[in-house]
């Protein structure tokens, strides 16, 4: 049986991965990146982004995994940068009028509660929520193993 360290960063290790991945392959097409409407610097920063959290997320991979004496460093970095990378979506919209999570109006979206839900927004909550699970699960086996 995985013990709960184990489990809290094969967890976390899905968030960075799927996090990235999913983004990348969301954005890499002609609705966002290639998307001949969009201005070219808006191209270029969408481009950076995605790459940035390609390349850290893989960092935080190392740190999450590498052989330590302080292995909890690497935990709270991956946790951060999840944090910092999804967080956003939920308060971007009112931070920057004029900003939108759909990418087209078009978009399906879920309706529950006489509320609207954009998907990307899901996939934030849903990450977020891992994020914590894995975090806890990583802190407590870790303090129960000492």
């Amino acid at each position: 049986m995985m013990n709960r360290y184990k489990l809290g960063k094969w967890i976390m290790s899905f968030v960075l991965v799927a996090g990235a991945a999913v983004s990348t392959a969301v954005d890499w097409n002609t609705s966002h990146l290639f998307n001949p409407a969009w201005h070219p610097h808006a191209r270029f920063h969408d481009a950076l982004f995605l790459l940035i959290l390609d390349a850290v997320s893989l960092i935080a991979l190392w740190l999450l995994w590498r052989q330590s004496k302080e292995p909890e460093i690497g935990l709270k970095v991956a946790a951060l940068f999840a944090a910092a990378v999804w967080t956003p979506f939920f308060y971007i919209e009112a931070l920057i009028p004029g900003t939108s999570l759909l990418a087209a109006d078009d978009v399906p979206v879920l309706k529950a509660g006489g509320m609207t839900f954009a998907p990307n927004l899901i996939v934030a909550a849903v990450l977020l929520l891992l994020t914590i699970i894995a975090y806890w699960l990583a802190r407590e086996g870790h303090s129960r193993a000492q």
